[in-house]
């Protein structure tokens, strides 16, 4: 008689690490397409990307710049790296009072805005 060698729960762990890794990851790519997408004067927009987890930050740094994106990065990253649960929200975020006029395109740098384009690159890449 055919069978398992062990029981479908022993593959729980195996399926929820999986997802984590696949949180992980689909998260890091919503915060470089934002980052990426970002225009530059400044660097306070770029600088004020945030990511939170199982909640949201509404807060912003005017003095915060970061032209290049590095620090951003690095700092979304942090908080990506403590996903630990299979389930949950990841928000990838800026709340920089001008960033609403931003994302309606008022950049030369980015007509089209900076999360839309960015949620449909991170949607076709994993929507399957």
């Amino acid at each position: 008689m055919a069978g398992w060698s062990k029981g479908p729960t022993a593959f729980i762990k195996v399926v929820e690490d999986d997802l984590i890794d696949k949180r992980k990851e689909i998260t890091a790519t919503a915060l470089q397409a934002v980052i990426s997408g970002s225009p530059v004067d400044e660097g306070a927009y770029k600088g004020n990307h945030r990511v939170t987890l199982d909640g949201v930050d509404l807060g912003y740094d005017l003095e915060k710049t970061d032209k290049v994106g590095s620090e951003t990065e690095r700092e979304g990253m942090a908080v990506i790296g403590q996903i630990d649960t299979p389930y949950g929200e990841s928000v990838v975020q800026n709340n920089i009072p001008y960033g609403e006029v931003l994302e309606n395109g008022h950049s030369m740098n980015a007509p089209q805005g900076i999360y839309g384009p960015a949620f449909e690159a991170v949607r076709s890449k994993y929507a399957k």
